[in-house]
């Protein structure tokens, strides 16, 4: 069997870009894995927030950001804003605005209130 060099090359270029793309990979899946704890320090607090219409905020806070899982889209990131009274955290464009004073909190999605009279639950310590 006579093996040509082009079948060599064409070879050691699909191991050369299966190997690339296998690195590229890996690199990003690790780099995510810390980008947060590197751009957002430690997390301060976390909360869950419950609203009008059996809808849910949980929240984790951070020194200048909040991250946020309510299910609306562009909202899990928001950074800190100026704000007279409370917390404002809003995205890029502030179409997505969250409200925090204390222990309650609303939600803008759009321009309009998505997320109404929230209310952050407290957790009761166990007595152990």
């Amino acid at each position: 069997m006579k093996i040509e060099w082009n079948q060599v090359t064409k070879l050691s270029q699909v191991v050369a870009i299966v190997l690339f793309v296998v690195v590229f990979c890996v690199g990003f899946i690790i780099g995510r894995k810390f980008e947060n704890k590197y751009v957002l320090g430690d997390k301060i607090a976390s909360a869950k927030f419950l609203c009008l219409e059996d809808k849910t905020i949980y929240t984790d806070f951070y020194k200048d950001m909040v991250h946020i899982d309510a299910g609306v889209k562009n909202a899990t990131y928001l950074r800190q804003t100026i704000s007279a009274s409370g917390a404002r955290y809003a995205n890029s464009d502030d179409s997505v605005i969250f409200w925090n004073k204390g222990d309650t909190a609303f939600m803008e999605v759009g321009g309009e209130i998505v997320f109404k009279d929230c209310v952050r639950e407290v957790v009761e310590q166990s007595s152990e």
